[in-house]
């Protein structure tokens, strides 16, 4: 299966007062268990005074802009939405993660996108 497996890091105010966020969309060919192949990995920074599920959603469509596949992320990228939701606010087809091979994928994001926060911020 083709997917992205997006992920957020930076949901907190930093000491300026602003969300710092750096989404990591990995686009990749999943089998139930393993990620069998990355295809592709982009970065994207946003910095904002609030987030919202609108500025979290416009940050996802333009990481996830040039790839293929089913969007998969984690329930809380999304505030806990409904799927059919998510669906119709991304324009595209997308799940919340269920087999390993997609859990595994989400967490190759979440390290990537937790490393360049801490880059760029200096936090630990």
């Amino acid at each position: 299966m083709k997917a992205v497996a997006v992920d957020i890091s930076g949901r907190h105010k930093m000491k300026d007062g602003r969300y710092h966020l750096v989404c990591v969309a990995l686009s990749a060919e999943l089998s139930p268990f393993e990620v069998e192949r990355i295809e592709d990995l982009r970065i994207y920074r946003h910095e904002s005074d609030d987030i919202t599920v609108e500025s979290i959603s416009n940050l996802i469509k333009k990481a996830c802009a040039r790839s293929r596949g089913v969007i998969v992320a984690e329930p809380g990228e999304f505030y806990n939405y409904p799927e059919w939701r998510v669906e119709a606010i991304l324009g595209r087809k997308f799940k919340y993660v269920e087999s390993v091979g997609e859990r595994k994928a989400i967490e190759m994001a979440h390290h990537v996108s937790l490393a360049v926060h801490r880059m760029l911020h200096g936090t630990h």
